[in-house]
């Protein structure tokens, strides 16, 4: 709903001149509810509108469903002129009721929304627009279609009201939503309008308004188009404003004296002229504020220092909420101080013994001209806590004007002060960008120093720590100065300092790298005679990539941004190497990047790789290798923009464990009793990958157990480090079958416990891993016998529920979770994993709303309700509508929409002991329709061509919808029996609607 100059929401005026005025944009309305002046059972809402803001009366209706708006009943109200119709509106289907669900067109033959009026209280109705497929085009969920109709004269003395009625016929998704808003139903003007515009800010009488103030008033009444306005000091005055006239309802003062009354005559008109009996209406404006309170009248600093003790933000006032610096610290009371420097000067400026010293929220800016107004930041600091603040050496220029400025980031936060304004003796010079000019043929570079402010001083120096280098003098203007050489890898500190005063100076540093030696792959360092046998890293190569440029021709096939790569080979004597960083450290000048390398491991020659492996960690896994092949290594920075130094390892890996492979698996032990465990300690050293591993496929290594149960059970699976603390961790996972042709049991490679049901005669593995990013960790796994859980733990062993005739609950059942019925976690379910569950079957006889009535006896069990029977397809299927959380404690009433003949899966699930109860039981009304359809029947079902349906009472339609909501099929047999003939649709799932003296019965019967 856009906002809209006029600031009124159901005006209607039969105070002087009648005429109908119905007009209504429902912004002022209590969203959710009926708007004012109106009865029926669309609501105001913000979730949905026409416009960018406001609201709209709306309604969100299932197919069948209808909704009305209707106006109050005006006696005697025409003045019998012809009538306008406006309004906007839209239409949309939601696809779901769950988040992430979309608006999109309404399906074919939606249904339609009329507007009708009525002259005899609503005993008749006459049509003025109806809205249906022939003339609505969807566009998106923010865009109204607009509709204007000149309905004709109403006769004059006519009593009038209007409505609009929403029927919605079909939806192909969840609901379809009707909005309407900006009603305008109005006759024409045939008198002058009604003197009725009161002030709206500042009201009538006020005492306190602004002196800078735009007057708004409430639109008159009798088709104002347009308003005189007049101002004055006196009653009846205009040496303020002199009759000027606007169309709007607001009309901008500035400059007004404080304190002063002022007298406000306005004065609607139109065609027929002025409105008479206006009444005059005034207001007074406040009084003056406090000298610093304004950026009009600010604490004017003339000299240095500048001395406050004993301020107080609390005497102020908090008049403007922007600023260039930081808008969140200027939400208090401000305080502004003026500056206007002679000539440029440096100062320092500290607020100290702030009290509160915590949650002040205090801010000091300082800006050149008003805040908010100014454009440019001089210098700023904001915080939630401390007892001080403080900016030094701020420059300020001769000729401008800056405001120092206290406040806070809270409206309603105040803090006592004390401020003191130094002037430095001088102005610090800047150092500009620092640029290296490489030479690296010498291995050194010089650096070009631009001087970018000389600050206050006549000439200066700049100076370094190199101690080879002298210092250069006399610099009496800006621009670059060249420094230098100084070696690669050098960092050079710069001070630049006022030759006249050098408690004046600026600081930078800089540093450069000269690319490695084996910067590109033909000069490659070989590992090959630093290779250990003996499983250790007694022989390193110390290497760097600090001032490595990006190899272009041989362009890297890894994930990493950064370009400083590096080269290395070898000559595998193994098949399987292990790559180990030492002692990483970042290259003096840069930031840490961490121990962790990117790593690419490469076949081929210079110019002609495969890339084999990407990782990023200190210690790498290379597998598959010839024993003989030469083989190239890429290093660069993994983290950040951090260049490194670092000693590079490669050895023989060590001996893989001797359950290694699935075919080679360790027989692990399974437990017979309950509540007794069966443990094996492994390794995960030397591991490397197996084809059976079907969780992960690269970079880990994995051992295996094999289990073979002789007594069928429930078990709990878990691992854990031994000792704890290892580099890296565990994962593990869970199969039944024959290695190569394995099933997973268990969620895939995770680390939690798990609980598997094993069955005598079946074969299970075991297999933990780690990932080959370290080197391998010692363990020990797990395995428990469960006590047996009740058969409706498992979602494919759920127990049906029979629902109840009525509230009363005659077919409740009750649980006790892990009390006297033991059950696990379901994974087909919505609970978490530390969860345990159980679950029902509800298959209802009526279509429509049913109510699930949830007791907690003891504990905290939740429940909910999917709509599917199906325990593979809970995730895909959701909630059944009405419901719309996995956990449902039943401290709020709860209904869903069921179909008659279906079968719905309810989930019980709670994390410790819990006792409850529940049943569910249908609408008192489906019951009262069911007497509708006693002795109904139809067959056959399935149906090849025909469907049969019999009821004892006369049929009088049946609708035929697929399984997406389409209508494809309806007749009006009115008759106790009839057949359907189906022939002619596809086969698949259909959905039969039955109406029997205005009651309903929905089944779905499947066309083969």
């Amino acid at each position: 709903m856009k906002k809209i100059t006029f600031y009124f929401v159901m005006l209607f005026s039969i105070t002087a001149f009648a005429q109908i005025e119905i007009v209504d944009n429902f912004n002022s309305e209590p969203s959710g509810t009926v708007p004012s002046n109106w009865t029926g059972d669309m609501e105001a809402t913000g979730s949905f509108i026409c416009d960018t803001d406001g609201l709209s009366a709306w309604s969100f209706l299932p197919a069948g469903g209808s909704a009305t708006l209707v106006s109050q009943d005006y006696t005697a109200i025409s003045n019998g002129t012809n009538l306008t119709a406006n309004f906007t509106y839209n239409v949309f289907e939601r696809t779901s009721q769950f988040p992430g669900a979309q608006s999109v067109a309404p399906t074919a033959d939606w249904g339609s929304i009329v507007l009708e009026y009525s002259t005899d209280a609503g005993t008749t109705w006459t049509s003025i627009s109806t809205i249906d497929d022939s003339n609505f085009v969807f566009s998106d969920a923010s865009s109204c279609q607009s509709v204007s109709v000149s309905v004709g004269a109403i006769a004059s003395g006519s009593d009038f009201q209007v409505r609009f009625i929403a029927n919605v016929v079909n939806v192909a998704g969840f609901r379809t939503a009707v909005l309407i808003d900006n009603v305008s139903i109005t006759q024409e003007a045939d008198t002058i309008p009604n003197c009725d515009a009161v002030l709206v800010s500042p009201l009538n009488g006020t005492d306190d308004a602004d002196t800078d103030v735009a007057i708004t008033w409430q639109a008159a009444t009798g088709f104002a188009s347009g308003y005189t306005v007049s101002v004055g000091t006196t009653t009846g005055g205009t040496d303020i404003v002199d009759n000027a006239t606007t169309t709007e309802t607001s009309y901008a003062l500035a400059g007004l004296a404080y304190v002063t009354e002022y007298f406000v005559n306005i004065v609607p008109y139109n065609s027929f002229g002025d409105a008479i009996g206006c009444t005059e209406e005034s207001f007074t404006t406040r009084a003056a504020p406090l000298t610093g309170a304004t950026c009009s009248n600010p604490i004017v600093i003339g000299s240095f220092p500048f001395i406050e003790a004993g301020g107080n933000t609390a005497n102020f006032e908090n008049n403007i909420d922007d600023s260039p610096c930081n808008n969140t610290y200027m939400n208090g009371n401000d305080v502004f101080y003026e500056i206007t420097p002679a000539t440029d000067i440096s100062i320092n400026v500290e607020v100290s013994g702030i009290l509160p010293s915590t949650a002040n929220r205090a801010g000091v800016h300082i800006v050149q001209g008003c805040p908010d107004v100014a454009t440019e930041c001089v210098d700023y600091m904001g915080s939630f806590s401390g007892a001080s603040r403080s900016l030094t050496d701020v420059v300020l220029l001769s000729g401008n004007t800056y405001f120092i400025v206290l406040s806070s980031s809270n409206a309603n936060t105040t803090y006592e002060y004390s401020l003191i304004i130094t002037q430095n003796s001088c102005i610090n010079p800047t150092l500009g960008l620092l640029t290296p000019v490489e030479d690296c043929a010498n291995g050194e570079f010089s650096v070009n120093v631009d001087v970018s402010y000389l600050g206050s001083a006549a000439t200066l120096e700049l100076s370094d720590d190199f101690a080879g280098t002298a210092d250069i003098t006399g610099i009496s203007a800006t621009g670059i100065v060249t420094a230098g050489p100084y070696p690669s890898g050098t960092i050079v500190n710069f001070t630049l300092t006022n030759e006249g005063d050098d408690s004046c100076t600026s600081t930078d540093s800089t540093f450069f790298y000269c690319p490695p030696s084996n910067d590109d792959c033909g000069n490659a360092i070989d590992l090959t005679a630093t290779i250990n046998t003996d499983d250790s890293c007694t022989i390193f190569t110390s290497a760097t990539n600090a001032g490595a440029t990006e190899s272009i021709a041989d362009a890297s096939a890894c994930s990493s941004s950064n370009t400083n790569d590096v080269w290395f080979s070898f000559t595998a004597s193994s098949e399987v190497m292990i790559l180990e960083y030492l002692n990483t450290e970042s290259a003096p000048g840069f930031s840490s990047g961490g121990i962790f390398q990117s790593t690419e491991l490469l076949s081929g020659t210079c110019g002609a790789f495969t890339s084999m492996l990407c990782a990023n960690s200190a210690y790498v896994t290379f597998s598959g290798l010839t024993v003989n092949d030469t083989y190239y290594v890429r290093n660069k920075t993994n983290l950040g923009s951090s260049q490194q130094n670092y000693d590079i390892c490669l050895r023989e890996a060590p001996d893989a464990p001797v359950n290694d492979e699935c075919l080679d698996a360790t027989t692990m032990a399974v437990p017979t009793v309950e509540e007794t465990t069966e443990l094996v300690s492994g390794t995960l050293v030397g591991a490397t990958i197996s084809s059976d591993n079907i969780c992960d496929t690269s970079n880990v290594g994995d051992v295996w157990y094999v289990l073979n149960p002789t007594v069928t059970g429930v078990y709990e699976f878990s691992v854990a480090e031994n000792p704890t603390s290892q580099d890296g961790s565990l994962s593990y996972s869970i199969y039944e079958g024959t290695c190569g042709a394995l099933v997973s049991k268990t969620p895939s490679c995770g680390s939690s416990n798990e609980i598997v049901t094993l069955n005598t005669g079946s074969t299970y593995y075991a297999m933990v891993q780690s990932s080959q990013s370290y080197p391998g960790i010692t363990f020990d796994l797990e395995i428990t016998k469960l006590p047996d859980a009740v058969i409706n733990s498992d979602c494919s062993s759920a127990a049906p529920l029979t629902e109840s005739a009525d509230e009363t609950g005659n077919n409740a059942i009750s649980g006790n979770i892990n009390v006297t019925d033991i059950a696990y976690n379901s994974p087909e379910g919505c609970e978490s994993s530390s969860s345990e569950s159980v679950w029902y079957t509800l298959t209802p006889q009526y279509t429509g709303t049913y109510h699930f009535n949830f007791i907690r006896v003891d504990g905290s069990a939740n429940y909910t309700v999917y709509n599917t029977d199906d325990c593979s397809q809970t995730a895909i299927a959701g909630y059944v509508t009405g419901i719309t959380s996995c956990s449902n404690s039943g401290t709020t009433a709860r209904t869903g929409d069921l179909v008659a003949g279906n079968t719905y899966l309810i989930l019980v699930h709670a994390s410790t002991a819990a006792e409850f109860s529940f049943f569910a039981y249908p609408d008192e009304t489906l019951s009262v329709a069911s007497n509708a359809f006693e002795t109904f029947k139809y067959y056959p079902n399935p149906v090849k061509n025909t469907l049969t349906v019999e009821g004892k009472n006369s049929i009088s339609k049946i609708s035929i919808h697929n399984i997406v909501g389409q209508k494809v099929m309806e007749t009006t047999p009115n008759s106790l029996s009839t057949s359907v003939n189906m022939n002619e649709l596809r086969t698949g799932v259909y959905f039969v609607t039955v109406m029997i003296n205005s009651s309903i019965k929905t089944f779905r019967v499947v066309k083969e």
